[in-house]
């Protein structure tokens, strides 16, 4: 019975997500994630984009866990993409804490916003 509730609620909550901001920041990633697949460099990290863009899209029942692997990865991302989409995540968690309706919304906003400065030392369950 617990579990079809949680079920419930996330469905409920990925739903109001996509309302209000999750497919936008959901197709930001892919298009990012486009970019970078038309480099050599970037190919791997444009499979991490698109599996981020997912979690945009749904994040309500997943859990964003940061292990230090791949560095390297996140540092240039940081210099480059990561500040701009951490940086209008956090403006979105911040506008959400100031509203009622929006109080649901500021902690998956928070958790993409931790995993837009650092994607790629991440693991998601």
């Amino acid at each position: 019975m617990i579990w079809a509730a949680k079920k419930a609620f996330s469905i409920l909550g990925n739903f109001y997500w996509k309302i209000f901001g999750g497919i936008f920041l959901a197709s930001i990633w892919a298009f990012v994630g486009l970019i970078l697949m038309f480099t050599v460099i970037g190919f791997p990290l444009a499979m991490e984009c698109f599996k981020i863009a997912y979690i945009n899209y749904k994040p309500f029942g997943k859990k964003i866990i940061l292990i230090p692997n791949r560095i390297f990865a996140s540092i240039i991302w940081l210099l480059t993409v990561g500040w701009i989409i951490g940086v209008l995540s956090l403006f979105n968690a911040l506008l959400s804490c100031a509203t009622i309706i929006g109080l649901p919304l500021a902690g998956q906003w928070f958790k993409v916003c931790r995993l837009a400065f650092f994607p790629f030392c991440s693991v998601w369950a």
